[in-house]
């Protein structure tokens, strides 16, 4: 699939959509993302070393004659996707490259029949009104996160039949959902402790954070997520030591969150997990009674209880030994 458009300055822009069996394009490529940090870079290693199965990730990309001169990236799941790399070299800005590109992956998008594409960037950043002037929304309660459909596609729709949760290992086909699923209005308050995420939050790098750490044996990371029969994350558990208080700590902190339309949560999750022969943790905000209610059902009790803690809400801490 290649295009050429005319630029501001007269020249002309080949836009290509390209993926890793693109072995021409792809070290010029990688040259023009080196400045990703180390987390974003994992996805890249795996993407180009053909690891990645289940994900599909596409390049869209702008050349001036042989020099790659922009380039957008897309990971997409059963229609819903993350949109981000967004990129132009200094020397090349101001030519209306990004606009062009911008145009170029939604009406491949729409061709393909995607549902959704989600981003996260500066709130009200330069970036931010680019997007914003070709469609992307704002989540209001998540700053800097938008989203795009070229229908009236709805999140809804992941979670609408949640009777038969399936029990999995966290992959790369759930960095899509993963994020969806975090910026729900209505999940808990406490969302996951351990990495951070408390209301409405972007998780498109908590996610690359996850994975990481299960790839390293020394984190001592467990973490499972409850999907749906189309393979989307409809709920994430992570066990995890406490990482607060370095190596004087012994104390481990297990995260549950769940949506709200799942009725259970699968008997056989609490025995996935190798419970540690030490304190473990879980915290939720003392009125959510559906969350307390399934941390009792994975052998938690009520510990300690801190009022107000969130304005008129407290804080209830939980212990399993």
């Amino acid at each position: 699939m290649s295009h050429h458009f005319a630029l501001k300055t007269g020249e002309s822009l080949e836009c290509r959509v390209i993926d890793r069996r693109d072995t021409n394009l792809i070290p010029a490529l990688r040259a023009l993302l080196a400045h990703k940090g180390e987390i974003w870079q994992l996805h890249l290693e795996e993407e180009f070393a053909g690891r990645i199965k289940e994900l599909e990730t596409r390049f869209y990309v702008g050349l001036i004659g042989s020099d790659l001169v922009g380039n957008i990236m897309t990971v997409e799941f059963e229609g819903l996707g993350i949109m981000g790399h967004v990129y132009t070299p200094p020397e090349h800005r101001r030519k209306g490259i990004c606009d062009v590109l911008m145009d170029f992956h939604m009406a491949d998008f729409c061709e393909r029949k995607g549902n959704a594409l989600y981003l996260n960037t500066g709130f009200e950043s330069a970036p931010f009104f680019i997007y914003q002037k070709h469609g992307y929304r704002p989540i209001p309660e998540a700053p800097g996160s938008m989203w795009w459909s070229p229908d009236s596609w709805s999140p809804d729709i992941l979670w609408g039949d949640l009777e038969r949760l399936k029990i999995a290992e966290p992959a790369w086909r759930h960095w899509p959902s993963a994020n969806v699923f975090m910026l729900q209005t209505c999940l808990p308050a406490v969302r996951n402790v351990t990495y951070g995420k408390f209301g409405c939050a972007n998780a498109e790098a908590t996610f690359l954070h996850l994975l990481s750490d299960l790839r390293n044996p020394e984190k001592r990371v467990q973490a499972r997520v409850l999907e749906t029969r189309d393979g989307h994350m409809a709920g994430l558990a992570t066990l995890v030591p406490e990482r607060r208080w370095g190596s004087l700590g012994t104390t481990y902190v297990f995260d549950l969150c769940v949506h709200p339309n799942a009725e259970d949560v699968p008997e056989q999750l609490a025995e996935d997990f190798q419970w540690p022969a030490a304190h473990v943790l879980a915290y939720a905000a003392d009125d959510e009674t559906a969350v307390v209610n399934r941390y009792a059902q994975m052998g938690f009790r009520p510990h300690s209880h801190i009022e107000r803690f969130f304005g008129t809400t407290g804080l209830l801490i939980l212990s399993r030994e």
